[in-house]
């Protein structure tokens, strides 16, 4: 505990210092970099003591004049796994800022922004680490402040005003629902400590009102859809560094809320279990389908990120369910693989946000129609973009294989331990499963694709630059860390399975650990030999030719003089097949333009797709939320008179409602 409360001293400080130097933008910046390391490295180490049961020191209270009791936190092996991904992708994703934004001339204050950012690593490792609800609910609601503010850099933009408005709006919906279920929490138990809730006992009915709640106020935070209409609107919004943030930990904070209650309250129905399984098969195969139909990089990866929300929230309802059948290593087997998945998504996520980013720093845009061919002058850039593709495809040697196998064999150890309703459950899901790998698959083939190979679309490649070593140094080592997951994954594994043993209380005995790897490991030294093999043979190609000549010539052009930029797959025309069979749920529509003639000139296609939960659901509440916000702002009027008449009616309301 010392370690973190050094960190979050180093990071609270350090927000004094970038502020009180503010003017000074070189030095602040430094200042900002330094600190960063510091407070993250203080706090990696810290969980990774907590996770390997060398550090013991994991509580700190302080009794004062707080309301609602006093000021609680601790760590556990939950918190820890939720704080060693929070200060990883920190570190990373604030190195790459402090490059992204060295050479920023606008009229916002670097100094500010960094300062928030050192604020909104404290808070959420505040939120991680909170044991009263008070206290979890106040660092809540500054996470949510904080990176607004973050999200908003570019607040000059009315798209960024409006992605942050609806931000606003949706978060503070989701945290209504908290209030009120800490409420009921903290009447039941007769406490507002998170221990002593625990030890109370929970009616099923009463529990499963509390999961309701929970699902409506972590999912919003999360992105579960339909509540995720915030987050295709932030990510791009965001400067890059932040839409790393928002998708790698942020999003995951709603899944550490989610568990935590589960972890409290311990016994729930089985709908919520199935709940949990409908969210996730919603929510993955949804949000890659949406990802497939999007021409914006960052808004892909935005949708990508709920697609993977989608996987992690399979795998809790996989354990939440083994866990209501009484079959606790179904259960332990899906929690542990929600938390690695968490971990390897914050990992190959953040990866491609930032990969990303320096595409759009060279490029100037984020439409994959406008790019093409970057592998041969971002060369970088465009590999690193490759592992982490790879990663979030599932394909073996990349971390993103061991935590979706993982999840997969929960739901094969609830087809040998279910009874039959449970075994349908468990089948829907794994089909469900294999549909989003396959289409994520093909999702990345066309993102990669479109940006990084066949002929640029632009007139003005030769003028992109790779970006330096401040900005590739973070995204290697978040590529680094995707090829160690893969290739040696059991360090990750026993920390999910370490983190995982506050939902059970049990310890994972060797022999699962050993069932649930060895089959990975089987794959991936059959695939790594392959790679070696095929090593070897370009080795030997490459040398054989070093004293031959080599001419090159176009590919063939199908009889035109000279192959252009527009004779290649389009991200639209390469979706198209695959959307057209799943039109209806994602309203996939096609515009094209065909000439005829000898030489036909003005041809096109466009395609779109349009999110549901938006449309149908959202902006018809927005639209009468507004128009009654505007029927009841003569209550606003600005004359100090009513307001303290309304004060007065509040205080003799109070005062009958005490006296009776």
């Amino acid at each position: 505990m010392t370690l973190l409360l050094s960190s979050l001293f180093v990071c609270a400080a350090s927000i004094f210092l970038m502020l009180a130097l503010a003017r000074f933008k070189k030095l602040s910046s430094y200042v900002f970099l330094g600190s960063l390391i510091a407070s993250c490295l203080l706090g990696f180490f810290c969980a990774a003591g907590v996770l390997t049961h060398q550090i013991t020191d994991l509580a700190f209270r302080w009794r004062g004049t707080i309301p609602f009791e006093e000021f609680y936190i601790a760590i556990d092996p939950l918190s820890a796994f939720f704080l060693l991904l929070l200060f990883i992708l920190s570190l990373a994703a604030g190195i790459y800022g402090f490059g992204y934004l060295r050479d920023y001339k606008g009229a916002r204050n670097v100094a500010v922004h960094f300062s928030l950012y050192q604020l909104l690593i404290l808070v959420i490792a505040l939120v991680l680490t909170a044991r009263n609800a008070v206290l979890f609910l106040v660092a809540w609601e500054l996470m949510t402040v904080v990176s607004y503010f973050l999200v908003t850099f570019y607040n000059e933009k009315e798209e960024v005003r409006q992605a942050g408005y609806l931000y606003l709006i949706a978060t503070h919906t989701g945290t209504f629902c908290l209030i009120l279920m800490f409420f009921l929490m903290g009447v039941h138990a007769g406490s507002m400590n998170f221990d002593q809730m625990a030890l109370s006992a929970y009616p099923l009915g009463f529990a499963g009102l509390l999961f309701v709640l929970a699902v409506l106020g972590f999912g919003v935070k999360a992105g579960f859809i339909p509540l995720h209409i915030w987050l295709p609107q932030a990510h791009p919004a965001a400067p890059t560094h932040i839409s790393a943030l928002l998708s790698g930990v942020l999003i995951k904070i709603g899944i550490y809320g989610l568990i935590r209650l589960m972890t409290i309250v311990g016994n729930f129905p089985l709908w919520c279990g199935i709940l949990l399984l409908a969210i996730g098969i919603i929510s993955g195969v949804l949000g890659v389908l949406y990802a497939l139909g999007q021409h914006e990089i960052k808004k892909l990866l935005a949708y990508h990120s709920i697609e993977n929300i989608g996987i992690i929230t399979l795998g809790l309802g996989i354990g939440l369910i083994g866990h209501i059948y009484h079959q606790e290593t179904v259960s332990f087997i899906g929690y542990a693989a929600a938390l690695l998945h968490t971990f390897n998504h914050a990992v190959f996520k953040g990866l491609l946000f930032l990969s990303a980013g320096s595409v759009i720093k060279a490029t100037h845009t984020g439409e994959m129609d406008h790019m093409g061919g970057l592998l041969k002058v971002l060369p970088w850039t465009g590999h690193l973009f490759l592992v982490g593709s790879l990663s979030i495809c599932g394909l073996p040697l990349f971390n993103g294989f061991i935590s979706e196998w993982l999840t997969f064999r929960a739901f094969l150890e609830g087809v040998f331990h279910f009874d039959l309703y449970g075994i349908m459950l468990a089948c829907i899901a794994i089909a469900a499963l294999a549909l989003i790998g396959g289409l994520a698959a093909l999702c990345f083939a066309k993102a990669f694709g479109a940006v990084f190979l066949g002929t640029n679309r632009s007139s003005h490649p030769a003028d992109y630059k790779e970006g330096d070593l401040v900005l590739q140094a973070p995204q290697l080592l978040l590529a680094a860390i995707c090829l160690w997951g893969g290739v040696f994954p059991a360090v990750m594994l026993s920390y999910a399975f370490e983190g995982a043993r506050p939902m059970t209380r049990l310890t994972a005995p060797e022999f699962l650990q050993e069932a649930v790897l060895n089959p990975a490991f089987m794959v991936t030294k059959v695939l790594g030999l392959a790679v070696i093999f095929f090593l070897v043979l370009w080795l030997v190609r490459k040398i054989s030719l070093c004293s031959c000549t080599i001419d090159r010539k176009e590919t063939w052009g199908c009889g035109y003089a000279r192959v252009s930029s527009r004779m290649q797959y389009t991200a639209s025309s390469f979706a198209r097949p695959v959307l057209r069979i799943f039109r209806l749920p994602v309203s996939f529509k096609v515009e094209s333009r065909i000439s005829r003639g000898y030489f036909p000139t003005g041809a096109g296609l466009s395609s779109s797709v349009k999110d549901a939960s938006e449309i149908f659901i959202f902006r018809p509440v927005f639209y009468f939320i507004k128009k009654l916000s505007r029927a009841l702002k003569w209550i606003q009027s600005g004359f100090t008179p009513y307001y303290i008449l309304y004060i007065l009616f509040l205080l003799v309301v109070l005062l009958i409602w005490k006296l009776h």
